[in-house]
């Protein structure tokens, strides 16, 4: 049962970090090359809630095996440092598909309106700005901690 248990985990940790790498080295860079801007945010926009929700289902995954584990006689206390990145992956995933995602493309659309109509509040960029930088700095934390699940799955 370990087994099936222990492949459950690392099934989960190969999407979570297939998914970000998929996205962020291929699909991405190869959308925002070939679509105009305006179709680029509509496939986007499809995307990333789809993409949040996978992470938080991977996590969860992740969360549920890793007990699991916890819960055979052979219990290794570096499975609590795994359940704890799980959660950690789990929080990041679920703040950037709600409420970051939203909050982002609520500005970017006022940002568009403003656009438009030839101006640009400053502040409202300069915060849109830092939303998207949030989701840029999550979505690496989530890879680098996925990485780090990797390696430490041998301790499974």
């Amino acid at each position: 049962m370990g087994s099936l248990i222990s492949y459950v985990h690392m099934l989960a940790v190969a999407v979570l970090v297939g998914k970000v790498v998929l996205l962020s080295f291929v699909v991405a860079p190869i959308l925002a090359k070939t679509l105009e801007r305006e179709s680029f945010s509509t496939v986007v926009r499809q995307l990333f809630p789809a993409y949040y929700a996978l992470g938080m289902g991977a996590a969860i995954v992740g969360v549920v095996s890793v007990t699991g584990l916890g819960m055979m006689p052979d219990a290794n206390p570096a499975r609590h440092l795994i359940a704890a990145m799980w959660l950690i992956i789990l929080a990041a995933e679920t703040y950037c598909r709600a409420p970051l995602t939203p909050q982002s493309n609520a500005m970017r659309d006022r940002l568009k309106e403003q656009e438009s109509r030839g101006t640009v509040d400053p502040i409202l960029q300069h915060t849109w700005n830092r939303l998207h930088q949030r989701s840029i700095y999550l979505n690496s934390m989530v890879l680098l901690v996925g990485l780090c699940l990797l390696w430490l799955a041998q301790q499974l």
